[in-house]
C-alpha cells in the first residue's frame, strides 16, 4: 500500500514536471493558460505560480531603455529552433541551386518583391500581390498611396541591403525612413522622430493598454538602439536571431517616428541578419509569412505588454516566422533540384533561357505585358540585352509592340502567338 501510494506520488510529480516544462517550452501565456484543462484544476494558481518561478531562476534576461525595461527568456524548444536556422540561414544547407549564376539574381528579386509587398500589408495597406509586383518590375509610377509605401519599402529594403555590412548610424536610420515614407505622410515628419506624442497607432492592437514612449525619451531610445544594434559584447552577447526580433521589438515599443515604424522594425530585423552573416536571409521574406499570421502578429505584443514587457512572446513568433520562411524556400530549392533531374527545362532551338522563360510567361497569361525593365530586373541583365532580346522575338513573329503612353512601349504576344506555339509543339 505504501508502495503504491509512493509511486502515484512520483507519477503526478512525474506529469507535473512535464506540464510545467511544456508550459514553458511553448511560452505559454496567463490568458491560454487559465482555460486549460488540468489534471488538478483546483491547483492551477499553484502550478502557474511553479512555472514563473523557473522562469525567473536563471532563464530570464533583461534590457533597460529609457521609459521602459524588456525581459525574455529562451525555452528548449527555441534553442533547438535557433540551431535549425543557424544551419539554415547563414549555412544553407540544401539551397546550392539558388546560387546558380544566372537564377542567383532573380530568387532574389522574388524575395524582395514578396518583402516589400508583405511588410505593406502588415502596415495596413491594401493592394494586390500581382498588381504590386508588375508595378515594382516594370517600375510603373504608383497611382495611390497604397501602391507609394509598396515602392518606398523596395527602394529602403534596396538602400538596406546596399549597407548591410556598415554599422547603423543616425543618419542611416533617417534616410531609411525617410525611403519608407516618401510621398505618403507630410514633410515633417519625413526623415526624422516625431515632435510629439501623436503617433499613428491604426494598425496596432492596444487591448493591452499599450502606450509608445514619451516624447522625450525618444532622442534616448534611438541612440542606444543604434548601439544595440552595433555592439554585440555589450550589454551582453544575444544570438543573432534572437537580437533580430528584438530590434523589432524595441522600434514597435518606443515607436520614435510619426509614421512607418512597423515597416522601420521589419527592416531592420532583416538588415541585422544580413550583417551577422545569415545571407540566406536574402532569399526569404519573414513579413510575407507574417502577413498571413497577422492576428498572431499583434497578439504576441499583447501578450507581452500584459506580462511586464516580455519580449519572449514575440521573440517565439518571430522565429517561428522565419522558420516558416526558410522551411518554404528550401521545399523550393529541393523541388527545383528533383525538377532539374528528372525533368530538364526544354529548351527552344534558337532561343536563349531569357527569350523561353518570356514566350512561357505569355503562354500562361495572354495579356500579360512585358517590358524591358522587367526583363531586366527578372536577370540582372543590361538594358540593351534586354532591349536585344525582346526584339528579336519581334522580328520573329512572337511578340509584338505595345504603346502605353507617348514615351513608353511594352510588348504583348502577336496575333500569330498561339499559332507558332502550336507549330513549335508538332515539332
Amino acid at each position: 500500500m505504501q508502495n503504491e501510494e509512493h509511486f502515484n506520488q512520483n507519477n503526478t510529480e512525474r506529469n507535473l514536471r512535464k506540464l510545467i516544462s511544456n508550459l514553458n517550452n511553448n511560452y505559454v501565456h496567463w490568458d491560454k493558460f487559465k482555460d486549460m484543462q488540468l489534471p488538478e484544476p483546483d491547483y492551477r494558481l499553484d502550478i502557474w505560480s511553479k512555472a514563473l518561478g523557473e522562469r525567473d531562476q536563471g532563464f530570464y534576461r533583461r534590457l533597460s531603455f529609457p521609459s521602459f525595461n524588456i525581459k525574455w527568456w529562451i525555452s528548449n524548444n527555441l534553442e533547438s529552433q535557433l540551431h535549425k536556422l543557424d544551419i539554415g540561414l547563414a549555412g544553407g544547407r540544401d539551397l546550392q541551386v539558388l546560387l546558380e549564376p544566372r537564377h542567383v539574381h532573380r530568387h532574389k528579386t522574388n524575395a524582395l518583391l514578396d518583402e516589400s509587398i508583405g511588410s505593406a500589408q502588415l502596415a495596413g495597406v491594401s493592394v494586390s500581390k500581382k498588381s504590386a509586383k508588375e508595378m515594382l518590375l516594370k517600375k510603373r509610377a504608383p497611382r495611390d498611396v497604397n501602391e507609394q509605401v509598396c515602392i518606398n519599402i523596395y527602394k529602403a529594403l534596396q538602400l538596406a541591403y546596399q549597407k548591410k555590412e556598415e554599422n547603423l548610424t543616425e543618419a542611416l536610420l533617417l534616410q531609411l525612413h525617410q525611403l519608407l515614407t516618401k510621398d505618403t505622410i507630410k514633410l515633417k515628419g519625413i526623415g526624422q522622430y516625431r515632435t510629439n506624442n501623436k503617433v499613428d497607432l491604426s494598425a496596432v492592437d492596444l487591448s493591452g493598454g499599450y502606450k509608445p514612449a514619451d516624447l522625450t525619451f525618444i532622442p534616448a531610445v534611438a541612440e542606444q538602439l543604434i548601439s544595440f544594434y552595433n555592439d554585440d559584447a555589450e550589454p551582453f552577447f544575444i544570438h543573432p536571431l534572437v537580437k533580430a526580433s528584438l530590434i523589432h521589438y524595441i522600434i514597435t515599443t518606443a515607436r520614435p517616428f510619426k509614421d512607418g515604424n512597423g515597416r522601420m522594425a521589419r527592416l531592420l530585423a532583416q538588415m541585422y541578419l544580413l550583417k551577422k552573416a545569415y545571407w540566406v536571409s536574402e532569399f526569404i521574406s519573414v513579413s510575407n509569412v507574417v502577413s498571413k499570421f497577422r492576428q498572431q502578429y499583434h497578439k504576441a505584443f499583447v501578450q507581452a505588454q500584459t506580462d511586464d514587457n516580455n519580449a519572449g512572446y514575440f521573440i517565439q513568433f518571430y522565429i517561428q516566422s522565419t522558420q516558416m520562411a526558410f522551411k518554404s524556400l528550401r521545399d523550393f530549392a529541393l523541388r527545383i533540384t528533383k525538377e532539374k533531374v528528372e525533368k530538364p527545362v526544354q529548351k527552344i532551338p534558337g532561343y536563349n533561357e531569357r527569350q523561353t522563360s518570356v514566350l512561357q510567361w505569355l503562354k500562361e497569361d495572354g495579356a500579360k505585358m512585358i517590358t524591358i525593365r522587367e526583363l531586366r530586373s527578372v536577370y540582372g541583365v543590361s538594358k540593351e540585352t534586354a532591349r536585344t532580346d525582346l526584339t528579336a522575338l519581334v522580328e520573329k513573329g512572337w511578340i509584338k509592340y505595345y504603346n502605353i503612353n507617348k514615351k513608353t512601349y511594352a510588348f504583348v504576344k502577336s496575333e500569330g502567338f498561339d499559332e507558332q506555339v502550336t507549330a513549335l509543339q508538332d515539332k
